[in-house]
């Protein structure tokens, strides 16, 4: 008989690799873009996937916007990215719908500063 301290040991440690195999959304800024990827599980993504990514502004809703996308079979992400320049600051929420599952994951970024000098003639 297995003692119980090893059994909760065996349910986190399973608990553990299977909430790290589900699906999330990341975003960095770097280089003047907001890059958010999103990442699934390849095991996941037999067939191909269709996703939406949801970026939604803080400030206006004229900057929110709506993309589609397709992920070929067996592959593991897909990324968006928007210019930094131009963006409002504050929290950003971005939101990947599966379109297949209807399963969605969510992110917050923050942007305290934006620099629009990428877009000034010279």
């Amino acid at each position: 008989m297995i003692p119980m301290r090893r059994w909760i040991l065996l349910f986190f440690i399973l608990f553990g690799v299977r909430c790290s195999m589900a699906a999330n959304v990341q975003c960095n800024i770097e280089n003047e873009r907001i890059y958010c990827t999103y990442y699934l599980d390849r095991s996941d993504n037999q067939n191909g996937k269709n996703v939406e990514f949801h970026w939604v502004s803080p400030d206006s809703p004229d900057d929110d916007r709506v993309r589609h996308f397709q992920i070929p079979a067996r592959h593991g992400s897909v990324y968006d990215y928007r210019f930094l320049p131009g963006r409002a600051k504050g929290v950003w929420h971005v939101k990947v719908i599966d379109l297949d599952t209807n399963e969605t994951v969510e992110t917050t970024f923050d942007i305290n500063t934006t620099d629009d000098s990428m877009f000034e003639e010279d």
